[in-house]
């Protein structure tokens, strides 16, 4: 994967009218129904600050008309109505065929000026189930986890489907005003879309209270076999709230024992820089049964705010877990527009030969231009 051969586009946006206010966040990617076409989720802000979800199904080419990328379609999608949702975020997707796909992600809800409560969460986490396009109004169903503490999120997020299976966090944000990965009361989840039963993802260190995790990416191997990716992040200092030291992790799950099982962490180049912490945002399998994982690594501390896009191999041992030394590649991702190279960037997710994610580059006053993107070798 030399960095010489990655076509890079960006944008790659839903922005009719080329707003400059609005931004196209895109965080969710699969097949499509024909060779050579994809599935691609996500949001952007407009027409207002919350969130309006997004489907794109079509190939990645470098066509845009007014604002809107690709000569495929693209459509919008809202949590129903009675969900009271002020914003909807897709965050990835599972090609059923045929016009049908199961969709997760979250929804925000406007509770006014009151504190969120885990009876009237802030955000609210999603899967659905339907027409590719969200119209099926019975296939959705909320989602709202758990936290470390056993009760009620007031922040879900539900990341990544396969399979029939999707996994995400929760949270309570309002109270540490930490997220995910940095909160240390989030809890990593299964939830089945059949059934809306939830399953919390066991960890080798869950006793560890300064340890904590994300489920980013699932993906269904066959038979009753998943893998799921993510990150761990460790406090170094108790009492401080940051985390300080993580790495990208895989995990195996049996979906007929409830077995978890070979779960290995990856620093951010197999240690060979030990300023960033790294996070895998999402999975794929190769027909080779290799696991490719689009990544982000971070420096939060000496270094500041600088996030990373790479793109991750990892190949089993011999003995079915997962090797240690993984196979790292950053993407220098440019923009297309005028070669620009961002100094911000952050891998979303994969599939294939291609990879989607968000990048900021120079605008020339000192400031940054947010803008998302679509690479492909």
């Amino acid at each position: 994967m030399s960095s010489s051969v990655w076509k890079v586009i960006s944008p790659f946006q839903y922005n009719p009218g080329n707003d400059p206010s609005v931004v196209t966040y895109l965080q969710g990617f699969k097949q499509g129904d024909r060779a050579g076409t994809y599935l691609l989720v996500g949001a952007n802000n407009s027409p207002g600050p919350t969130p309006q979800g997004l489907v794109y199904q079509g190939p990645l080419d470098g066509i845009s008309r007014n604002g809107v990328s690709g000569s495929g379609v693209w459509s919008v999608v809202a949590a129903p109505k009675r969900f009271r949702a002020a914003g909807t975020s897709v965050y990835g997707p599972d090609n059923l065929g045929s016009g049908q796909a199961d969709l997760v992600g979250a929804f925000t809800r406007n509770i006014g000026s009151d504190a969120p409560t885990p009876r009237n969460p802030a955000v609210v986490g999603f899967t659905y189930s339907g027409a590719v396009d969200g119209s099926d109004r019975r296939g959705w169903r909320e989602v709202q986890g758990r936290t470390q503490a056993g009760t009620n999120g007031t922040y879900t997020f539900v990341h990544s489907v396969d399979g029939g299976l999707a996994v995400g966090n929760a949270d309570n944000a309002d109270v540490d005003e930490l997220t995910g990965y940095f909160s240390l009361s989030s809890t990593a989840f299964i939830v089945d879309l059949d059934t809306g039963k939830q399953t919390k993802i066991r960890y080798p260190d869950d006793r560890n209270p300064l340890v904590t995790h994300t489920a980013y990416g699932i993906w269904f191997n066959g038979g009753s076999s998943y893998t799921i990716a993510g990150g761990s992040g460790e406090v170094l200092q108790p009492g401080s709230d940051k985390v300080e030291a993580g790495a990208g992790y895989l995990i195996d799950y049996d979906a007929v024992t409830g077995r978890f099982s070979n779960y290995t962490t990856f620093p951010y180049r197999n240690r060979e820089q030990t300023d960033l912490i790294s996070h895998f945002e999402g999975i794929y399998r190769t027909p080779q049964g290799h696991y490719r994982l689009p990544a982000t690594a971070a420096a939060l501390n000496a270094m500041g705010d600088l996030t990373l896009a790479s793109v991750v191999t990892v190949k089993r041992n011999r003995q079915g877990g997962f090797r240690e030394q993984a196979r790292w590649k950053d993407l220098p991702i440019t923009r297309s527009s005028d070669g620009a190279q961002s100094v911000l960037s952050t891998a979303n997710s994969l599939y294939g030969d291609a990879v989607v994610g968000f990048a900021n580059y120079p605008d020339g006053s000192g400031g940054l231009t947010p803008l998302d993107f679509v690479a492909q070798l």
